[in-house]
């Protein structure tokens, strides 16, 4: 039997509630140590034989606890020391919100108990709420790589508690400007977020390292200012101006080659390939093209964009840029196109002061051959206060 297997097999003890100590006992004599990939591909395995990801969300926290002592890539490969490296940039977030949390928040915590003092536990539970940027920078710049080599389970099981964090944190903020925070909801999002922490540096670094290879690297370095970062100014060698020093030593590796001159000739006329890339990006809304096979193809760069958009995406499966909990209305999307059932979808967000836009249309050539999707994001707010007219008389 395959190390997998067995690793299958242990799961689906614990999820049938075996006694949890005596199966910890039998992984390490059946095993010992294991990789952090085989673990991956037991995971994948159970979804794929039916076991849903809502089921392998709840076991993820038992599982970390079976695993993480037992990941040889811990012990042996340990995270990277390079300063500036995303990896290492990575993992100092992780170290800052830890400190944020221990040093700050819970100060805040027990001075509102005992002094009611609402003002600094709400600043800090906006500040905390920043690290849905560290979480943006997994999903979208991360979590890609690992689909490309067919790691689905841990990326899926991950964004989905990335969400429940985000949501937490929203709801607790809410919460106490009405005076009506419960303080063990709070600490369950505590312990949540300290729970990814490790998550984080033991299950999902060794994978990264495993699947990522230094161009990679360059480009996800490259990508991620497009987002941010956060709780790193006061890390030594995370900092802004760490990573752009990196960047600069690993120049000479930098994978976005030089598109060559030329022209691209259609029915209605030409452009040159800088004129045509030039003038999708001009264009007042943000611009997503997936395929038939449902890959993303390309996106615009505009100087504003309503939603990130990094290279990284290109050729992810549109299925796997979206949270769990969205997934479902966008796969019906693309399957409505497909079998001709709707041609346009459209949805929006209203929110004081921004209104957002969001169309999609099906593509279609001349035989009605479908092609893909097209997403079209515009922020509008502007548009909808017009009022009168403006012409060129």
């Amino acid at each position: 039997m395959e190390n997998k297997d067995i690793i299958k097999e242990i799961l689906q003890k614990i999820s049938s509630g075996e006694d949890f100590d005596s199966v910890v006992e039998e992984f390490k004599e059946r095993l010992g140590k294991v990789s952090a990939k085989e673990i991956a591909d037991a995971k994948r395995e159970l979804i794929e034989s039916g076991t849903t990801i809502d089921e392998i969300h709840e076991l993820c926290d038992i599982h970390a606890a079976v695993f993480e002592t037992s990941i040889e890539e811990i012990h042996n490969m340990p995270l990277e020391k390079i300063k500036g490296h995303p990896l290492f940039v990575f993992s100092s977030e992780n170290k800052g919100i830890k400190s944020f949390i221990e040093n700050k928040l819970n100060k805040s915590i027990d001075d509102y108990k005992n002094k009611n003092n609402k003002i600094e536990l709400l600043e800090n539970l906006k500040k905390l709420s920043k690290i849905d940027i560290h979480y943006k920078r997994k999903e979208l710049l991360l979590f890609p790589y690992l689909e490309k080599n067919n790691i689905i389970a841990p990326p899926k099981v991950m964004w989905s508690v990335d969400d429940e964090i985000r949501d937490m944190i929203k709801k607790s903020i809410e919460d106490l400007e009405i005076d009506a925070l419960d303080f063990d909801f709070l600490d369950t999002l505590i312990d949540k977020i300290l729970s990814m922490i490790s998550k984080e540096d033991n299950i999902l670094n060794p994978l990264l390292k495993e699947n990522i290879n230094h161009k990679d690297w360059i480009l996800i370095s490259e990508e991620s200012e497009e987002i941010g970062y956060v709780f790193n100014k006061e890390i030594e060698g995370a900092t802004l101006s760490d990573i752009r020093d990196w960047q600069k030593r690993q120049a000479k590796d930098n994978i976005i080659s030089e598109i060559k001159s030329g022209e691209i000739n259609l029915p209605s006329g030409f452009f040159t390939i800088e004129e045509l890339e030039t003038l999708l990006n001009t264009l007042p809304v943000d611009i997503t093209f997936v395929d038939s096979n449902n890959k993303v193809r390309y996106f615009s760069e505009n100087k504003n964009r309503v939603f990130p958009r990094t290279r990284t995406i290109i050729g992810r499966d549109v299925s796997d840029c979206h949270p769990s909990k969205s997934v479902h209305i966008v796969e019906q999307i693309v399957e409505d196109f497909r079998n001709n059932k709707k041609d346009s979808e459209i949805f929006y967000i209203n929110k004081p002061n921004i209104f957002i836009l969001i169309r999609y249309y099906a593509l279609r050539n001349k035989e009605n051959k479908y092609l893909g999707v097209l997403e079209v994001t515009e922020e509008i707010s502007e548009l909808r206060s017009l009022e009168g007219s403006k012409t060129l008389m």
